[in-house]
């Protein structure tokens, strides 16, 4: 039977940090595995603008990106949520005045204040810049243009009033706490397991032919929701409950022997 399979990236199918490895074992697998009829997407909390060439490269059939917010199939475009520019504008007023950090992630660009960042969306920024430079923009204050954007991200630091921001928006937006003070925002019914139940519509497939591959809390919409779920070796352990195998860590080939013991490839 044909299967729909679901892959997170960071820590799931290449190694988190400054030194990034995909395991030679993952082309391969995701080869066999077309050739024995499945489908195998990226499924990630990042934004097309994000996702590097080298995994770009990987023979996936498809992508569904920025938390379900967009989706490809074979490089047409399915579906795509974006803010409209009035409430994109309403948010950036809001983020400047909250004092938070913040990131704006579109399937075109990524915008940055040109401020010094003092928490982790500086680092972001650093990897942006160092993966997928043509994809960065500033943002000026007071610029007349518009940014086109699916999802954010913001960091609360020390002058930061999240709950004011978090109280206004929170029957519109979809808050994800990454911890540390970290959160990827989205709108309302958009979600990494949206995506999935869109392609099981999509290709005419039963919920019971769903697998999804994770490894942290961001993972937890998909996990949940899909009818098979697996966790890296190197995962969150709050991702336990809801996972019904464990598999080994990336650079261990934790994808290959997780469809080993599945029986979908031999």
């Amino acid at each position: 039977m044909k299967k729909l399979i679901f892959f997170d990236i960071d820590g799931t199918i290449i190694t988190e940090g400054p030194i990034r490895v995909i395991p030679d074992s993952l082309p391969k697998t995701l080869l066999a595995l077309r050739e024995n009829g499945h489908l195998c997407f990226i499924n990630t909390g990042r934004v097309l603008s994000e996702i590097e060439t080298a995994i770009r490269n990987l023979p996936f059939d498809g992508y569904i990106c920025g938390c379900g917010t967009y989706i490809a199939y074979h490089g047409q475009k399915l579906f795509e949520k974006t803010f409209p520019s009035e409430m994109g504008s309403c948010l950036i007023n809001d983020l400047e005045n909250c004092h938070l950090e913040w990131l704006l992630e579109g399937t075109q660009n990524i915008y940055y204040r040109p401020h010094t960042y003092t928490t982790h969306i500086g680092d972001f920024k650093k990897q942006h810049q160092e993966l997928v430079p043509d994809s960065v923009r500033i943002l000026v204050p007071g610029s007349t243009e518009s940014p086109v954007f699916n999802k954010f991200c913001i960091c609360v630091g020390k002058q930061g009033n999240f709950r004011s921001f978090y109280e206004k928006y929170k029957d519109v937006l979809t808050f994800i706490d990454r911890k540390n003070n970290f959160y990827e925002i989205m709108p309302k019914g958009c979600s990494k397991a949206t995506g999935i139940r869109f392609l099981e519509e999509q290709f005419e497939l039963p919920h019971e032919d769903t697998i999804a591959i994770g490894d942290s809390t961001n993972d937890l919409p998909m996990l949940k929701y899909a009818h098979y779920s697996i966790a890296m070796g190197n995962g969150a352990e709050e991702l336990l409950p809801f996972t019904d195998y464990v598999t080994n860590t990336v650079t261990n080939d934790g994808i290959y022997k997780a469809m080993l013991h599945l029986g979908l490839i031999s």
